[in-house]
């Protein structure tokens, strides 16, 4: 499907995530309470209201699809059991949940549809940076409504990679890797969350690495980064997972970048 083919999906997401962010900044704004879950991760109570605006817009506008987000899991558009088959859209409501908390304004509104396994358009809204990120299969990406690309430099020496900190790849037995990537680029910062993507996107950076994310942390990302020229895949190189790590690269940098996680990745227990 292209993205001539998608413009009611498309402005519909750029609705239903721009409505998120108006309900998430209410909240930024006012110190919204917070608690962790069970796999430790930070949710707040507008994480569930944003989530909870769009699956009923959802509803309302589609309700032959499906809804995957991360505080309800996956639904049909009404509730109740998903329908098999049908087209899923996929809702993080608050991407960069500690930022929020700590009004660090690195946060946004992901919604991404996701058709035969395949996800064909995303939108990341950051009202808090005054950014709007979006993509349709074969319909370019943009940043505030203009053309982004990436910078397709073929020399890691000259690149910026960003990625969430060190930490992650060390617990991974990555930490090796991390070092060599970063000691071979041109600089490293740590942009963490659907910043560090789009900072791909639209050419400020080239490299950008996480050791694991769910569906809805990458769904959107992976269009508007495909869509300005760039690769997105696990870090060594398979295609993503609904959960696994990722690399974001320009596409230039990308073969190295993987072959770079493939020569230092542990050894499989009992090999």
């Amino acid at each position: 499907m292209s993205g001539s083919n998608l413009s009611a999906e498309l402005s519909f997401a750029l609705d239903v995530a721009s409505l998120g962010g108006r309900i998430a900044m209410h909240h930024y704004e006012s110190s919204p309470r917070a608690e962790r879950k069970n796999d430790g991760t930070w949710v707040t109570e507008a994480d569930w209201a944003v989530e909870a605006q769009i699956r009923l817009h959802v509803a309302r506008s589609w309700p032959g699809y499906n809804v995957l987000g991360e505080e309800e899991g996956l639904t049909a558009a009404g509730g109740g059991a998903p329908q098999p088959g049908a087209p899923t859209w996929v809702i993080d409501p608050i991407d960069g949940t500690h930022s929020f908390i700590s009004e660090i304004p690195v946060w946004a509104t992901l919604v991404a549809l996701r058709i035969d396994d395949v996800n064909v358009l995303g939108v990341a809204h950051a009202p808090a940076l005054g950014e709007t990120y979006d993509a349709a299969l074969g319909a370019g990406a943009r940043m505030n409504g203009k053309p982004i690309h990436v910078d397709p430099i073929e020399d890691l020496g000259a690149a910026q990679v960003v990625s969430a900190g060190a930490e992650a790849f060390a617990r991974a037995g990555l930490g090796s890797f991390y070092l060599e990537l970063v000691g071979r680029a041109w600089r490293s910062r740590g942009f963490g969350d659907f910043w560090g993507h789009m900072l791909v996107a639209r050419g400020a950076a080239h490299v950008m690495v996480e050791t694991e994310l769910h569906l809805w942390d990458v769904a959107a990302l992976e269009p508007i980064v495909t869509e300005a020229g760039g690769k997105v895949t696990q870090l060594d190189g398979s295609p993503l997972s609904a959960r696994g790590s990722c690399l974001t690269t320009c596409g230039t940098l990308h073969d190295e970048v993987a072959g770079l996680v493939r020569s230092h990745r542990p050894p499989q227990a009992g090999a």
